[in-house]
């Protein structure tokens, strides 16, 4: 199961639910400001994302720079709170399943979330179309 954790309806957010429902995988959405993640839950998002505060927290929005919050200052606990009390300190939308972790949308990184034997065939496909000539193709 795929989880994305989202703040603002932004399009990196809904381009990300539309990839999701384009490749037919299970999406379970969950708006973060009307129902706000557990300290638990936060510190899974850390546990399984790759840059620890780096992946998660937007150091470029309005909020993080008006809290003036400096993740690497912070202890896990006051960082939790932050969260907990703040959740536009996070980057949008948070996309994860059991040990993966992606945020924003990027349609690269999205490939993180298709099973191998869905990308087997996906590639299958792609080098098809390279081995069948175009009908619009001439020959020279």
């Amino acid at each position: 199961m795929v989880n994305l954790y989202f703040h603002t309806n932004d399009p990196s957010k809904r381009k990300a639910v539309q990839w999701f429902a384009k490749h037919d995988i299970a999406l379970m959405q969950r708006n973060i400001e009307k129902e706000p993640l557990s300290a638990a839950e936060i510190q899974q998002l850390l546990t399984i994302s790759l840059n620890g505060t780096d992946d998660l927290v937007s150091q470029r929005s309005r909020e993080t720079k008006a809290l003036k919050i400096d993740p690497d200052q912070m202890t896990l606990n006051e960082l939790t709170a932050a969260i907990q009390k703040s959740p536009h300190i996070l980057k949008n939308p948070i996309i994860f399943s059991e040990n993966k972790l992606i945020t924003g949308f990027d349609k690269e990184k999205m490939g993180l979330f298709i099973s191998k034997q869905q990308r087997r065939i996906e590639l299958k496909r792609l080098l098809q179309s390279f081995a069948t000539p175009s009908p619009q193709a001439k020959p020279a």
